[in-house]
């Protein structure tokens, strides 16, 4: 039986985003990790979630965290578009706590006992096809093959042509070669603590 941890009412796209639509791909797959994993959102904006998300991580308080924890970031990347900052600054601004970590060993049977657990994990890779270097989605779930069912905030991979992004599925073959790092049989990605 297929197993679906995010409904479908609960899919984000970036594409509405109404800050920097094509960099969101992080704040509104967050908010999606957040809703699959059963948790309330603090949002007292007049905001969408994802664009909230995206206004927090580009605060002066969010840069000056960002590049003191994350030396490396600096003058590269903003901290939205920084893994780390999800976990350890944004969890407790909007959740109230630190409820999540980012981990770099997930192998695929671990994304499929966290999914059996009815967990959604929030993980980033590269799809060539499509010209994208880094973009963040969410595992959602997994059909009776053990694929694993996404919720893409920009779309249907590999090459999103289309802009639906909700319950695409992905073998485990395009897991190794797309989630990051591309090749290796362990992966980035946000779990609940």
């Amino acid at each position: 039986m297929s197993i679906i941890n995010l409904s479908e009412d609960d899919y984000y796209s970036q594409r509405n985003n109404k800050i920097k639509p094509g960099v969101a791909c992080m704040p509104t797959s967050r908010v999606m990790f957040y809703l699959g994993n059963k948790f309330e959102i603090l949002n007292d904006s007049e905001y969408a979630h994802d664009d909230y998300f995206m206004n927090l991580l580009n605060t002066t308080e969010a840069y000056q965290f960002c590049h003191k924890k994350y030396p490396w970031a600096k003058g590269k990347y903003p901290p939205n578009e920084v893994h780390g900052m999800y976990c350890s600054w944004l969890d407790e601004k909007v959740i109230g706590e630190r409820m999540s970590n980012f981990v770099e060993d997930l192998t695929w049977r671990d994304y499929l006992t966290k999914i059996a657990m009815g967990q959604v994990i929030m993980t980033s890779g590269s799809f060539p096809e499509a010209g994208i270097d880094g973009h963040a989605f969410c595992i959602i779930g997994q059909e009776d093959d053990n694929k694993l069912m996404l919720a893409d905030p920009y779309g249907k991979y590999p090459d999103y042509k289309s802009d639906n992004g909700y319950g695409t599925t992905m073998s485990k073959d395009d897991f190794i070669k797309y989630i990051f790092p591309c090749g290796s049989l362990k992966k980035w990605g946000h779990i609940l603590l």
